[in-house]
């Protein structure tokens, strides 16, 4: 298929959330197994190219896109066989912000810039996609800015991936004329308008051919008032036309080619050298009949590491567990992991931010990894997790549901170990758990066994979203 796919992040030159990641092997996968992918990002003046070269399409010239100015393009490498072009686009007045998001009056305008210039950089390529890609409120309103394009954009189908609900893009309904979409008002939610605004990413689940969230339980879970962010009714309205696909994770990710760790490893037994290089570096005492607990995580409510805080100290106290953090975020988080590693010197650790090489160092080493997530769409670090031999500690929500079985003793199955209420005492109940599973030598390897040799790669859901593109065109 030819498809264009419009994102506002792009890993890892462009990155804020699990959306970049998304853009960067989605696309990579398709294009391997022959599909002509073309990926549309803004070329923010943060945008770090690394070692690929930044190539000019002088050729294409300067190209209009209406009340907004215009823009001209770039390509992110030279094109290939077997790769997605991705085209960088240029619009000082919109992308040269000093930061990817510009939180602000005219925020919204800057990624209707971005849409507005899929179709036009298209025509003047001279390159039709068969489908459209969009994805969160960004580019939320594609599918209704291809209607205004008129013929053959409107008939085009169009998917409409949501990585994370709570971003909605809501705007003053006082710009509707300068964005394009005057003629087009009756298409917007009426109550909406009538409320002085427009809510971009309502407009996008309401006009894509198909909309896509990034776990199947989530798909589920956000049709309901609790995880709904006001979108519920729209959400459920959409019937079939709403379905789940899980993200994968990263060819960067492998214990055994992972350039970050030190000591590479494809079975169990190989994990144990990471774990000694993860105490080293976080000096925490060399326990072996110890588990070092790991997070790598943005630090948010959202996370649940509330119910953390008086759930771990006494494991610390009791010489039951380590903990090893990276991570910044909520302040009242970060004040709360440093006062652990202040109070537990030796067996609780916290590194401040995010530094690519602790995080890869912390998956390699860490035996338990706490994810007690309030909600979370989909999730990356559960799997990448697995993948390494740790085993995780979930609640049971969104994507985390999806990926992380229950470990059962008695059968020899699962891969982690799975709260289902959102509780201290149901957390506690699982590290308990894990703890006492942790001293049982054969069976723990067992369950690491288990998560390293499950298919989270992006090959299989490269495959689901090609489903999808045609039940989309359907």
């Amino acid at each position: 298929m030819r498809v264009a796919f419009a994102s506002s992040e792009l890993a890892p030159h462009a990155q804020v959330g699990g959306l970049a990641d998304v853009a960067r092997w989605l696309p990579a996968k398709l294009a391997a197994a022959g599909d002509d992918v073309r990926v549309f990002v803004p070329h923010y003046d943060v945008f770090d190219p690394g070692r690929v070269p930044v190539v000019p399409a002088d050729d294409l010239g300067v190209i209009p896109i209406g009340d907004l100015g215009s823009v001209t393009v770039s390509t992110l490498g030279e094109p290939g066989t077997g790769r997605p072009t991705v085209y960088l686009i240029g619009a000082p007045e919109w992308f040269r912000r000093g930061r990817i998001y510009d939180p602000g009056p005219d925020e919204h305008l800057r990624f209707i810039a971005l849409s507005r210039a899929v179709p036009a950089v298209c025509e003047r390529l001279g390159w039709m996609p068969e489908l459209v890609h969009a994805n969160d409120w960004h580019t939320a309103l594609l599918p209704l800015l291809m209607r205004a394009s008129g013929e053959p954009w409107e008939s085009l189908p169009t998917v409409l991936t949501i990585h994370n609900l709570a971003y909605q893009g809501w705007f003053p309904a006082a710009d509707v004329e300068r964005i394009g979409l005057g003629p087009f008002a009756d298409d917007l939610p009426s109550f909406d308008l009538e409320g002085g605004g427009v809510n971009s990413l309502r407009v996008g689940i309401r006009t894509a051919s198909l909309v896509t969230t990034v776990s199947p339980t989530y798909a589920e879970e956000i049709r309901g008032p609790q995880r709904g962010f006001g979108l519920e009714a729209d959400l459920a309205a959409r019937g079939d036309r709403l379905i789940g696909i899980l993200n994968g994770i990263g060819d960067d990710w492998d214990p055994a080619t992972d350039p970050w760790i030190s000591h590479r490893f494809s079975e169990p037994a190989g994990k144990a050298p990471n774990t000694a290089a993860l105490r080293d570096r976080f000096e925490l005492e060399h326990r072996a009949d110890v588990p070092v607990m790991g997070i790598v995580s943005r630090l948010d409510r959202q996370k649940g590491f509330e119910l953390l805080r008086t759930t771990l100290p006494p494991l610390f106290d009791r010489r039951r567990a380590q903990l090893a953090v990276v991570g910044t975020g909520d302040p009242t988080f970060e004040a709360m992991f440093s006062g652990f590693a202040e109070r537990h010197p030796g067996w609780a650790a916290y590194h401040r931010g995010f530094d690519t090489a602790l995080a890869h160092l912390v998956e390699a080493g860490s035996n338990v990894f706490l994810m007690p997530s309030e909600f979370e769409p989909c999730g990356l670090n559960q799997m990448y997790s697995m993948r390494y031999g740790t085993v995780p500690i979930v609640n049971h929500t969104g994507g985390l549901a999806d990926t992380v079985e229950a470990w059962d003793p008695a059968a020899g199955t699962g891969t982690g170990f799975v709260f289902e209420e959102f509780t201290k005492e149901a957390f506690l109940a699982q590290v308990r758990a894990a703890l006492d599973t942790f001293r049982d030598r054969a069976a723990w390897r067992t369950l690491m066994a288990n998560g390293m040799g499950k298919d989270f790669s992006w090959e299989a859901r490269a495959a689901e979203y090609r489903t999808a593109y045609r039940l989309a065109g359907g």
